[in-house]
């Protein structure tokens, strides 16, 4: 089954996959699942902050964790139902600072369709729906649209190229305004393979099959870095480090403005895949440049609070059939 991984997609399958919510962006057409007979895939985090925290605002008190789930469920053509997709992340904040002291929540549901071939170009689109505030479903400014138009091809098995037009309402850069790219994918070689253009630059280095680095930077989400180590067939060591960036609407802020949260995160952990279809995974990181501002974009906000760097622990599972 030709599914809207679209010849542009194997160029951009890392496209914004940096970020924590990818699922119902380009990624619900751009990346492929794993096999033909694969249907479902979903994979969820729990980010436990260990000790307790402080913000800049007087040393008061702060304690975070974040958990969410993402995943994707195949089309089924015949019965006219496109590639699904959603995302779920719950930011459990505990702090006697008088502007965190309410949880986060960011949801979001999109469907994904092929648009067709033409003159070896395959078009697709997604349209979803998403809520990101405070109050969970009772804020009507906090409903969001995101939408993802992809066109590309492959030249030949090394080489693909695909333009891009992304809507995200919720973005914590440019929230209003739907961003054009191009990405240009080449395998060098076997081992190692790079993706160039507007928004993601990316390097995917897999000398071996026991090493693999991945490398990349996005206009939104700044630098990732992946390095994982295959100790034997089900284990899987791993260093993580991301930057990552979520916006929410706020009862406490006035007119446009929204609470924008950004943090740094490194981490090393192990991955055990019992089964072909289910992995688990345990890291221990320290989670560091943390903070929380008040603006429409993250271009021009005024900071809330900074929050201490802290040391968590990560537990993850993922499952796929």
């Amino acid at each position: 089954m030709r599914s809207t991984r679209v010849a542009a997609g194997i160029c951009v399958i890392f496209l914004f996959s940096a970020t924590a919510f990818a699922q119902t962006g380009p990624a619900l057409l751009i990346q492929p699942l794993l096999d033909e007979k694969e249907v479902w895939e979903s994979h969820g985090d729990a980010f436990l902050q260990l000790g307790q925290g402080s913000t800049s605002n007087g040393g008061a008190d702060f304690r975070m964790n974040v958990f969410q789930d993402q995943g994707r469920v195949r089309e089924q053509r015949e019965k006219f139902i496109p590639r699904l997709g959603w995302d779920v992340a719950y930011y459990d904040i505990h702090s006697n600072d008088a502007g965190l002291k309410k949880s986060l929540t960011d949801v979001s549901v999109a469907a994904g369709v092929e648009l067709g071939e033409y003159f070896d170009w395959r078009a697709g689109l997604t349209l979803g729906l998403g809520y990101a505030g405070d109050t969970p479903f009772g804020q009507s400014d906090a409903w969001y649209g995101k939408g993802t138009l992809v066109v590309g091809r492959s030249f030949d098995k090394q080489t693909d190229a695909a333009f891009v037009l992304d809507y995200d309402g919720n973005r914590s850069v440019f929230p209003d305004i739907p961003l054009p790219g191009f990405e240009y994918r080449h395998q060098y070689d076997p081992t190692l393979t790079y993706v160039v253009g507007f928004p993601v630059n990316d390097l995917i280095w897999k000398p071996n099959d026991v090493i693999s680095l991945d490398v990349m930077w996005t206009f939104v989400d700044t630098f990732d870095a992946r390095l994982e180590y295959k100790l034997a067939p089900k284990w899987v060591v791993f260093g993580n480090y991301l930057n990552r960036r979520d916006a929410f609407h706020s009862d406490a802020l006035h007119g446009v403005d929204r609470l924008l949260f950004q943090q740094h995160r490194a981490e090393i952990g192990i991955r055990w895949k019992p089964l072909e279809s289910t992995s688990f995974l345990l890291a221990a990181g320290y989670a560091f440049g943390g903070e929380f501002s008040a603006g429409w974009s993250q271009t021009r906000s005024d900071l809330v609070a900074d929050i201490s760097d802290e040391p968590y622990v990560r537990i993850g599972f993922e499952r796929r059939f």
